[in-house]
């Protein structure tokens, strides 16, 4: 949802005890939130349950130094979330420029979510991570929720713009959302469920009967999450979106379930063909895959229609190779996968750059990202070579690293052992033969 400029003026004055920051937008819409006030149950006969599971409308408490507030690094506690519990929200990381314009927004959105402005660059996918945190009263004692309920709502667009919201609960983990009209692509990577506005379709206010551009995520003895708020910006101005975790299930019908799992997904580029590999796992009623290419990253184009990978125990690989005509000259090259059930049902997957690097003979995709436990790199290589892979910190530092010989052609590395490592932002370096031949940031 497009935030209104002057409800944001408003909202600064009035909270600057507590945060502060502005936004200079071009773009911004009425206030659609005056019908969302009260008891938070605005379309609440479709809602599951009648209470909430924590409800964000306490004031947040800055308990890191001034200087952090809005920024990576800032810690906010609300107090009360639910009887005897608070939450700790961190700001972990911002990647394409996003920012936070304000922390939470309890006038545009549901007044018991957690609703942060994200303000997003001209031409730049942007996203910011937060980490929620659950703690007996205010203590350092973290407290498990029996159950927890997220649903990311109002996952809107238009042409040049196309909102993203991911959550991700830990293993066990189930998502749901409307399967009659895929306004969202919801994908599933790891423990991380990311819903992409696909539609370009703009919603005025927040309002929890648009299910087509809503999922939820629910867990069992959850007591922190990560959620992860953004937007692919086509626009050559800057935008402020107002985003928004509302703690409560709902019943979406007719529900959607995810017939194929992506384990993973990637597009290389060398010698001026691109290679995209992916791998599904545990698949049920699958028909086929079309492979979708666009060179804006919002036009897509089927340029292939995929039947079947080869089979690796439950899990299936599948390859495909673009040499076509139309990729010279191009420098950034954007990939989805359209998953078609036997029943005519469909799911996108998420979108994957490829870059045209003329000058280096290796180019490099890392996967998943966001991760939690392991990585993988994929790339194209012109020849047999040593190689080494590292994953760098935020301070230089090498913290994971892996030697291998690749071989001539598609490559494929797995780097384990980072299930230890603190939430941030990473670099993952490939090294051949002593160079520097690709750099990808990842984000945990």
């Amino acid at each position: 949802m497009k935030t209104n400029l002057t409800n944001l003026i408003a909202i600064f004055i009035l909270s600057f005890s507590v945060v502060c920051g502005t936004s200079n937008t071009a773009i911004a819409q009425s206030n659609g939130g005056g019908n969302n006030t009260g008891n938070g149950n605005n379309g609440g006969n479709n809602n599951t349950g009648n209470n909430f599971n924590v409800s964000f409308t306490t004031i947040p408490t800055l308990i890191t130094a001034p200087a952090t507030a809005l920024l990576p690094g800032a810690k906010y506690r609300f107090s009360d979330v639910a009887n005897g519990i608070s939450a700790v929200v961190t700001i972990v990381s911002a990647t394409g420029g996003a920012s936070v314009a304000i922390l939470d927004d309890n006038t545009l959105t549901m007044p018991e979510a957690f609703s942060p402005a994200i303000t997003v660059p001209a031409n730049s996918n942007g996203l910011v991570e937060f980490k929620i945190e659950y703690f007996n009263g205010n203590s350092n004692n973290a407290k498990a929720l029996d159950t927890l309920r997220a649903t990311a709502m109002d996952i809107d667009g238009s042409g040049d713009l196309h909102e993203i919201d991911a959550l991700n609960l830990g293993t066990g983990a189930v998502v749901s959302y409307m399967s009659t009209t895929p306004q969202i692509s919801v994908v599933q990577n790891g423990n991380t469920f990311t819903g992409t506005n696909i539609a370009g379709i703009e919603y005025t206010g927040v309002d929890t009967a648009a299910k087509q551009v809503m999922f939820t995520v629910t867990n069992k003895a959850v007591s922190s999450f990560t959620y992860w708020a953004g937007a692919n910006n086509g626009y050559s101005v800057p935008v402020t979106r107002q985003k928004g975790i509302y703690f409560k299930g709902f019943n979406y019908t007719p529900a959607a379930t995810l017939p194929v799992k992506l384990i993973s997904f990637g597009a290389v580029a060398a010698d001026k063909v691109i290679t995209l590999n992916w791998i599904t796992e545990n698949e049920i009623n699958n028909d086929h895959f079309e492979v979708e290419r666009s060179f804006s990253g919002n036009d897509f184009s089927q340029i292939a229609i995929v039947l079947d990978g080869f089979d690796n125990g439950s899990r299936k690989n599948y390859a495909l190779k673009d040499n076509a005509s139309s990729l010279q000259g191009k420098t950034v090259v954007y990939y989805r996968l359209k998953q078609i059930d036997k029943d005519g049902k469909f799911a996108y997957s998420n979108i994957v750059i490829a870059r045209m690097a003329a000058a280096s003979d290796v180019s490099m995709q890392v996967s998943p990202n966001p991760f939690a436990e392991k990585v993988t790199a994929r790339f194209n290589s012109t020849a047999k070579a040593d190689a080494e892979i590292r994953i760098v910190n935020i301070n230089g530092v090498t913290v994971q690293a892996k030697k291998t010989i690749i071989s001539k052609g598609y490559n494929n590395v797995q780097i384990d052992g980072l299930s230890s490592l603190p939430a941030g932002v990473y670099v993952a370096t490939l090294i051949v033969e002593g160079k520097v031949t690709g750099t990808q940031k990842i984000i945990k």
